[in-house]
């Protein structure tokens, strides 16, 4: 008796969530309707702000963006001022590059890319910063202020050491 009550409430329970679902796939027309009401409403909260933009002292300077083509439709490299960055990777027990030279306020990358897999610790020998470990596949990032000659090393590696000169 209860195995029969039991399957009754279950074909009735299919067939009320059964007659909740509109089979029916949207038309055309239904879809255009619904994108043009979604685009009024977006175009309504447009603020047109290029009135604030300024792009240098003179309006006439002409602005790239960095992926411009040279006559020879060879990507052009546009040099910007200010701080760099570079990287220097820790592979096959060793640091590439070792030695670098950088200017003030320039930033270097310690990246471990060593297979195998294996956590370093990097020193800095002038104690810029505390003895930090990196994992694989993870960096350690440090930014040069001041101008000088640094040292760094890898604990227990002695192939992994470098200079880095600050301009």
């Amino acid at each position: 008796m209860k195995t029969k009550l039991l399957m009754i409430l279950l074909i009735l329970f299919s067939l009320t969530v059964a007659g909740c679902v509109d089979d029916t796939e949207p038309t055309i027309e239904d879809n255009t309707s619904m994108n043009d009401s979604m685009n009024d409403t977006v175009n309504d909260t447009v603020v047109d702000n290029t009135d604030d933009i300024t792009v240098g002292e003179n309006e006439s300077d002409d602005v790239t963006s960095g992926d411009e083509e040279d006559e020879n439709g060879e990507l052009e490299v546009i040099e910007h001022e200010g701080p760099k960055s570079y990287t220097i990777y820790m592979r096959n027990f060793n640091v590439q590059p070792k030695n670098i030279t950088i200017n003030q306020g320039d930033t270097v990358i310690w990246f471990n890319d060593n297979d195998p897999v294996r956590t370093f610790t990097l020193v800095s020998n002038e104690g810029l910063w505390e003895n930090t470990s990196i994992v694989n596949r993870k960096n350690f990032i440090y930014t040069f202020n001041e101008s000088g000659t640094y040292t760094y090393r890898v604990q227990t590696w002695e192939a992994m050491k470098g200079t880095i000169i600050v301009k």
